[in-house]
């Protein structure tokens, strides 16, 4: 007979699903696999990771989503770290731009001459009222992330515009787009003042990567956590009130209910809205709402290095491409062409398209910066039709809503993008909170770990 101590396990050993893949849905079935939980990851595609993008390149595995690790990304180093890799080496911060013909770089490890830099980008107000957000953030790490007290003060006193309208055009031109582009696809009239935070922060910080890569520690997880790929969810199974389970299809085939304790739905907002439908009508479309943008990366690895140590990217809006940069700190013979924004949502992707853009764009980095004419070696095109979360205006009060909804549902708990911002970290923190919450429930005593 088992013991009592053994009885007890039994009881609070649920069978929890995480739907997605991704960073916030690995993070939160590692946490609550530790918690001593039967998990279960059900994941759309064929591989794991997400927007990591994992493809090769030629012979060579890259990643051709985010791989940036910041120094401040403490809930992610927990997740590589729980699954055995720890090692990471320095990438830094390093982006440029051209002012009338001189090339101002920003850079992580020479921060007096960036805001030497920043305060040419833009008038004294507008310097001052970044500066001033900035040490916002410095002061309490919860204004990098979507829904804190401060930026949602600054959203009820500004987001009745756009973030082009809160800085002057030249800050906005130079500064401000190359942000918003970079995290979240869209220009400064598609995104608004009180979630700026989180693009702030990723300037503020100092950048790893991990030394193999993302695969070994997908691999990892993997053994330790029951996967399902290719099996889509099609909607939640509920009965008075709570989480019974998910109907779900595997490869194309027909749909089956299977039954779950808990879930988790750790998936953009668009498909997290498509599975909630049927039960919970309003918050889905109150989640169609939140904006995504499309990006479409080229990664061409050349016979020589084209961009230096010094500068290592160029953001740019005189084209489709919105930013040129290396791969790697030391793999400046490798370069990543990302077509974001208004102007690179690409609906022709075609190889003559692809090549005449690239071409385009090698032009400018000759022009530009005096890098040397390269040959390719090898080329990859990578497209996401919804690459970046641009959030909406009040967004704090969207999530207010959404929270609100959810808690209608006991053993129902989300986690993605729109709930903290976009970056990495951001994303992993909301996969660890859901994971908690979902143990709570369950009645699985919280760990500090």
């Amino acid at each position: 007979m088992p013991s009592r101590s053994s009885r007890s396990s039994l009881r609070t050993r649920r069978r929890v699903a995480v739907v997605g893949a991704g960073v916030s849905g690995l993070t939160a079935a590692l946490r609550l696999d530790l918690l001593g939980h039967d998990v279960e990851v059900i994941e759309a595609a064929d591989t794991l990771g997400g927007r990591f993008g994992l493809d090769k390149l030629g012979d060579r595995p890259v990643m051709t989503g985010g791989k940036n690790i910041g120094r401040q990304y403490h809930t992610f180093r927990w997740f590589t770290s729980e699954l055995g890799s720890a090692a990471y080496e320095s990438f830094g911060y390093n982006a440029s731009r051209i002012k009338d013909g001189e090339v101002l770089t920003l850079d992580s490890e020479r921060r007096s001459q960036t805001l030497k830099n920043i305060r040419r980008m833009g008038s004294t107000r507008d310097f001052a009222r970044m500066a001033a957000m900035a040490a916002r953030i410095r002061a309490d790490r919860r204004n990098r992330f979507l829904g804190s007290r401060y930026f949602s003060g600054v959203s009820r006193k500004h987001d009745h515009a756009p973030l082009s309208a809160f800085f002057g055009p030249e800050m906005t031109d130079m500064l401000v787009r190359p942000m918003v582009i970079r995290n979240n696809g869209a220009e400064p009239d598609e995104v608004y003042p009180g979630t700026f935070g989180t693009n702030l922060s990723m300037l503020m910080d100092h950048y790893d990567q991990l030394t193999g890569g993302i695969q070994p520690v997908l691999d990892a997880f993997a053994k330790r956590v029951t996967v399902r790929l290719n099996t889509a969810v099609e909607g939640l199974r509920t009965r008075d009130g709570r989480i019974t389970g998910l109907r779900v299809a595997e490869a194309g085939g027909e749909a089956e209910d299977l039954d779950y304790d808990g879930v988790v739905l750790a998936t953009p907002a668009y498909a997290t809205a498509e599975i909630v439908r049927s039960a919970r009508p309003r918050l889905a479309r109150r989640l169609g709402d939140v904006n995504y943008f499309p990006s479409t990366v080229v990664l061409v690895e050349y016979d020589r290095d084209v961009f230096t140590h010094e500068v290592r990217a160029l953001a740019m809006d005189d084209g489709p491409c919105s930013n040129a940069g290396s791969y790697g700190q030391e793999e400046r013979h490798i370069v990543r062409y990302t077509y974001s924004g208004r102007e690179g949502r690409l609906t022709d992707r075609g190889p003559e398209t692809i090549d005449r853009l690239t071409t385009e764009t090698e032009e400018r980095l000759v022009r530009h910066l005096g890098a040397p004419r390269a040959e390719r070696v090898a080329l990859l095109v990578k497209h996401w039709p919804a690459a970046y979360c641009g959030y909406l205006p009040y967004h704090a009060e969207f999530l207010a809503e959404v929270r609100e909804d959810v808690a209608g549902v006991a053993g129902l708990e989300l986690a993605g993008d729109y709930i903290q911002g976009v970056s990495i970290e951001a994303c992993a923190r909301t996969g660890r909170a859901a994971a908690g919450r979902l143990a709570t429930h369950l009645g699985t005593p919280e760990l500090t770990a």
